[in-house]
């Protein structure tokens, strides 16, 4: 489970040229039909300088916790407390865990941010996002998994291919990626990550749709991922290739 705190909205104390307060927050993810729950509890302390502070309130302070769920629908609940103020926030989100033996996706993470290496180099995976506002001019990224794909006899891997359109609100298209072969690891892992450019973007609503397919089953998925753009900010990061 993923989240986004607005601390633009905390009563930060400044000491030593830096932002102070507590995020205190609670996740509980509960079955609907059996009510056998899941909780998480944690503080966070931030000590932020006034760069970290610049750059999270627009893109906000994530809460990442991951859960171990059997297939069913369940509820997860969020609750933020700003300690400083004592202000308290809520959020409630529905969604369904599903058959694990069958062919399918995980939720694809859209970002405009990847994780950096130890290096400081660019990583291969995506620092996952609440929300789903980028910049006009931005570069959006989208990765996803593939699990339960058929495979064949001879190699004992899979073949899967998956292609893309991104289209405006009226149904315009934006831009697009022919389907093309999903590369596996040795041991048959799936996951692709998709990237393109804002640059031509205009202010509004989009989707992504996404086509997987199983070439050795025939069974296909298609998947539809919504995101705005808005107005350019005044800094944005490179452009990246369509690949």
């Amino acid at each position: 489970m993923d989240a986004d705190v607005d601390i633009s909205k905390f009563d930060l104390q400044e000491k030593d040229g830096r932002s102070e307060d507590s995020l205190v927050y609670v996740i509980v993810v509960a079955h609907r039909e059996t009510g056998e729950f899941y909780r998480y509890d944690q503080k966070v302390e931030m000590n932020l300088l006034p760069a970290t502070r610049q750059r999270l309130s627009t893109s906000w302070f994530p809460v990442v916790r991951d859960f171990e769920l059997a297939p069913g629908g369940y509820q997860a609940k969020i609750v933020v407390r700003d300690h400083n103020n004592g202000h308290i926030g809520t959020v409630i989100h529905e969604f369904e865990v599903p058959d694990l033996a069958q062919f399918r996706v995980t939720t694809p993470v859209l970002s405009d941010v990847r994780d950096d290496t130890e290096d400081g180099g660019t990583g291969d995976r995506l620092a996952i996002l609440a929300r789903r506002d980028f910049a006009q001019g931005s570069s959006l990224f989208c990765q996803f998994e593939v699990y339960g794909a058929a495979r064949l006899e001879s190699s004992r891997l899979p073949r899967v291919s998956m292609g893309y359109q991104v289209r405006r609100s009226d149904g315009t298209l934006y831009t697009q990626d022919a389907a093309s072969i999903i590369n596996p690891t040795p041991d048959g892992s799936l996951s692709r990550m998709i990237g393109f450019s804002l640059e031509d973007a205009t202010p509004g609503d989009y989707e992504i749709v996404m086509r997987v397919k199983d070439e050795l089953s025939g069974k296909s998925l298609e998947l539809h991922e919504p995101f705005r753009v808005t107005a350019r900010t005044s800094a944005v990061p490179a452009a990246p290739s369509s690949k």
